[in-house]
């Protein structure tokens, strides 16, 4: 087998570049991306928590994902460059905290049907958490350098297990999850 010829590093963004190129949108170098940021939440104490699916069947504030819930619309895709953990402090999904000292959670993102990342654990302040907020410790882990690309139309959900910090047993509490990232809308000539 012949060896690639790879010049330079892969930056995260050219995840983006190479999925638009494949769907015909060469032009996508010379527009602007925008941040974006993503979230869901689930308002019932358990001790695990499937994140993302089934959006579209809550409002704000619980999830800011719409209709469309768990899939980007043809146009969207998403570059996850971040993923940070929360609770909310009640049902109605309007408060929330962090983790605290004595939480972590263990999660998979689950893309399609592959899963891209699978039993990371984010703690408060954890090794994973590269964040750090002033004095506030954060249970942010960023995938720097390399982000995780949610192309258009493909579900996408977080399976997560809240567990207690010190002896990794299960811990049932409400949960919400945020994806960080970069976001473009992939303006289309003709339809696909």
């Amino acid at each position: 087998m012949p060896a690639r010829n790879i010049k330079g590093n892969v930056q995260a963004q050219d995840k983006i570049l190479y999925v638009a190129n494949k769907l015909g949108l060469s032009s996508l170098k010379y527009m602007q991306a925008t941040t974006r940021v993503i979230y869901d939440q689930s308002v019932t104490t358990t001790t695990q928590h499937t994140l993302f699916e089934g959006a579209a069947a809550r409002s704000f504030p619980l999830t800011n994902l719409g209709a469309n819930g768990n899939q980007f619309q043809v146009d969207e895709a998403l570059l996850v460059e971040q993923i940070g953990f929360f609770i909310p402090d009640g049902t109605d999904g309007e408060n929330y905290n962090g983790l605290s000292a004595g939480e972590s959670v263990k999660f998979d993102l689950i893309i399609g049907n592959k899963t891209v990342i699978k039993d990371v654990v984010v703690e408060l302040g954890g090794q994973q958490a590269f964040y750090n907020d002033g004095a506030q410790a954060s249970s942010i882990i960023t995938l720097e350098g390399v982000g995780i690309l949610i192309p258009p139309q493909v579900e996408f959900k977080v399976v997560a297990k809240p567990l207690v910090f010190n002896t990794r047993a299960a811990k049932a509490v409400r949960l919400g999850c945020y994806l960080f990232g970069t976001g473009v809308l992939l303006n289309f000539n003709t339809s696909i």
